[in-house]
């Protein structure tokens, strides 16, 4: 009995290690993909600090995945993933932020284009009214 248990501990222990290798390798594909889309986003101007710690985490993770620690390159990965996300969002967040303020900028104008307009029909009106008046 002892001997069926070793065995099958040992069998679930190999394809665990074997899962986690895969979803180490996953994860890690991930985080370059979450990585090329921070970049695409602009994040090297706007979120420099968490893309460039997701550079280093995935190149750690690589380097750990090639030493053969499995555990430690999918945390890196992981974490390298997050990171990445975190920088893509703060891009969009910067850019978007941007855009409101060129709207309020824009609707500033606008707005004083209308109050230009309305005081010239002010003193349009007026002038008609000293008109028909005399």
């Amino acid at each position: 009995m002892k001997r069926i248990i070793c065995l099958m501990t040992l069998t679930a222990m190999l394809g665990c290690g074997g899962q986690l290798e895969q979803l180490a390798l996953e994860t890690m594909q991930n985080a370059q993909i979450a990585l090329t889309s921070a970049e695409t986003m602009g994040a090297q101007e706007t979120a420099g600090t968490p893309l460039r710690t997701a550079q280093k985490m995935l190149a750690t993770a690589e380097n750990a995945m090639n030493a053969g620690d499995t555990e430690r390159a999918y945390r890196l990965a992981l974490r390298a993933y997050l990171h990445a996300r975190i920088a893509t969002e703060t891009a969009i967040a910067v850019r978007e932020e941007a855009l409101v303020q060129e709207a309020q900028a824009q609707l500033a104008l606008s707005e004083q284009s209308v109050t230009e307009v309305l005081e010239r029909l002010a003193v349009i009106k007026a002038e008609f009214e000293a008109l028909r008046d005399d």
